[in-house]
């Protein structure tokens, strides 16, 4: 997407005050030119969208913090980058580590860029419908912006209006309960996107996907009957397989990500040194030993399962079948995934049978719907003699049909499964240090950093 330049919150609480400030390109409209009419709008939004394509989001640096971290990749490089990886691999990172505080800037941007979009939407004149999109595409991306967020940080400023250097300086962490209210509201304002878009304009956020990572929202927050409310008409248009529906991974996976009824949202590129590419190296290649594919094939059921080959362990200089698209001077187009309709079955089947005393038959249904699509038989009632295996078979299957797409460190959080599978490390690690280059721009640093680590590392 075309790149937009316009100042984050996140930078100028990193930079001199005036002289910061005074900087504008003088090739690009300003502040108050840009926002005056519809298509400046539109400019604005793609300006959101393309932060998600960053080096330090999907591009790159949420693969180790969302995967190296996890179980399902290894980082065995430890002096490439300065260590900067490996410390997130082996749980020693400190609030210096950069791959924290470029994350932090980089998620603060699209946060930024989309306040000033919902701030300046009734200056304009237009249709209720292109308000509609404006609002709801603004609102989705900051929603999406909030919840990796917190799930990365906890506690974490709240911010819905832009600020002056001043006001920034004074900002609080809010309690995440705040966050997830506001999370909640931005993606319950994006349900208004329409189902589809024109194939031109494919790849923009759906009402859809704003249904699907709400239920998300709610699942982590245990409330079932409402990931349940949210699930049941998206389960209805996948069963219709109209719009969306279960496609096999490798059909999917890794070169028609931008055309598959499986994907709900992705994060979308383009290759062709046009600046939307991604580099192969951030599709999880193996370089010295950097990305090592640390998901045992041994967890997979058998070799009738789809997504098995497209996750075997990758030598030197490989990327896993499952990201392995074609590089052209090591540009790839391969979008990234953000929510797909395997995840909302799993989400049904996993709601469901939290809200039960054992297993039941519309939770089997949709666990079976998944395991269909990867090729494998069927399962009974009988397979599953109590809720609780129900809900490992949920989880197993969330790890394999979710694999390397930047959720897997997140369920362990989530699922209790931290203290199991990382035996012996702190459990304070579940969450990462505020980056130390925060907390040295604001005025009270009080209740800054999160519990176990220190402020001055």
């Amino acid at each position: 997407m075309k790149k937009i330049i316009i100042i984050s919150l996140a930078v100028i609480l990193l930079t001199s005050c005036d002289s910061f400030l005074d900087l504008k390109p003088i090739d690009f409209p300003t502040e108050e030119t840009f926002y005056d009419d519809i298509k400046g709008l539109e400019g604005a939004i793609i300006g959101a969208y393309d932060e998600l394509q960053s080096g330090d989001q999907y591009s790159g640096r949420f693969m180790t913090l969302m995967e190296i971290r996890g179980d399902n990749v290894t980082n065995d490089n430890s002096g490439a980058s300065g260590g900067i990886n490996y410390q997130i691999e082996v749980f020693t990172e400190t609030p210096a580590n950069t791959n924290l505080e470029t994350a932090w800037l980089s998620l603060y941007q699209i946060i930024y860029r989309t306040n000033l979009i919902l701030q300046n939407v009734d200056n304009v004149q237009m249709t209720e419908t292109q308000k509609n999109n404006i609002v709801g595409q603004a609102s989705f991306l900051r929603g999406l912006a909030y919840f990796n967020l917190v799930r990365l940080w906890g506690n974490v400023p709240l911010i819905t209006k832009t600020q002056t250097v001043e006001e920034a300086r004074e900002n609080v962490r809010a309690d995440k309960s705040k966050i997830y209210e506001q999370i909640i509201l931005d993606f319950s304002n994006a349900k208004k996107l329409p189902t589809s878009w024109p194939d031109a304009e494919r790849g923009r956020a759906t009402s859809y996907a704003a249904q699907a990572l709400l239920a998300k929202v709610y699942l982590y927050q245990k409330s079932y009957d409402k990931v349940i409310s949210e699930l049941q008409p998206l389960v209805t248009a996948i069963k219709e397989n109209k719009i969306i529906g279960l496609v096999p991974t490798p059909q999917t996976f890794p070169e028609n990500l931008k055309t598959s009824k499986d994907v709900l949202f992705a994060v979308q590129y383009l290759k062709g040194g046009v600046g939307e590419s991604v580099h192969q190296n951030n599709r999880y290649r193996n370089n010295d030993n950097g990305n090592v594919i640390n998901l045992e094939q041994s967890q997979f059921e058998s070799d009738l399962d789809n997504r098995k080959s497209m996750l075997r362990p990758t030598g030197s200089g490989q990327r896993p079948g499952k990201f392995n698209s074609v590089a052209t001077n090591n540009e790839t187009s391969g979008d990234f995934p953000i929510i797909r309709s395997a995840e909302v079955m799993l989400m049904y089947a996993e709601a469901l049978n939290e809200q039960s005393s054992a297993p039941t038959t519309d939770a089997l249904n949709a666990l079976n719907a998944v395991r269909i699509n990867a090729g494998l038989p069927e399962k009974n009632l009988i397979d599953y003699s109590s809720k609780e295996l129900f809900r490992k078979a949920v989880y197993q299957e969330r790890r394999l049909e979710l694999a390397l797409e930047c959720d897997r460190w997140f369920d362990i959080v989530r699922t209790g499964q931290f203290s199991s599978v990382f035996s012996g490390v702190d459990s304070y690690r579940q969450l990462y240090p505020v980056p130390m280059s925060e907390i040295e721009n604001v005025n009270n640093k009080e209740g800054w950093q999160n519990e176990g680590y220190s402020i001055g590392q």
